[in-house]
């Protein structure tokens, strides 16, 4: 998926001759590539035909796309979701700080403009969707545990009242 952000050159043996690919940069999963006169001959003319090369993106461990734009998956702490936070967050030129905002719910995304995958020929970048998993701790200091519990019972919000009255 790296070499198909960048762009890249790629060799390849077609009919026992060796030829250079130029895979441009922004190429996406299933786009063709044209070699030009690298075909079979024909009988009667003896030119060369077109060699079209159907290009396979491999799936990324942390990225992905949705339709032109990319994605990923971002955990947080529950504090950081109910208080907000600043969070460092992986794109294809490095890592950025996103504000997240008080309140957001797990599943959420947040639209990184300009962030995504290039367009052709250099065209404007698409944008990064990064959703927001809320991520609860899985061992609790006694400490954290106390004032988890604590929350519990000072909590003046039920987040389960607006299915409170759905039933068949």
């Amino acid at each position: 998926m790296s070499e198909a952000f960048r762009g890249a050159q790629k060799r390849f043996s077609i009919g026992g001759e060796s030829v250079t690919v130029s895979i441009p940069a922004g190429v996406k999963d299933g786009s063709k590539i044209r070699l030009k006169g690298k075909g079979a001959r024909n009988p009667q003319t003896q030119q060369r035909g077109d060699v079209y090369l159907k290009v396979n993106l491999l799936p990324h461990g942390f990225f992905s796309f949705d339709g032109n734009n990319l994605t990923c998956e971002v955990p947080i702490a529950p504090d950081e979701a109910v208080l907000g936070a600043k969070v460092s967050v992986p794109t294809p030129d490095g890592n950025v700080t996103v504000s997240v905002p008080a309140g957001v719910k797990s599943g959420q995304s947040l639209r990184l403009r300009g962030k995504g995958w290039p367009g052709k020929k250099g065209a404007d970048r698409s944008d990064l969707l990064v959703k927001v998993i809320i991520t609860p701790p899985k061992d609790l200091s006694a400490e954290e545990k106390v004032l988890y519990e604590k929350i519990r019972e000072s909590r003046t919000s039920d987040p389960r009242s607006v299915i409170a009255n759905n039933t068949l």
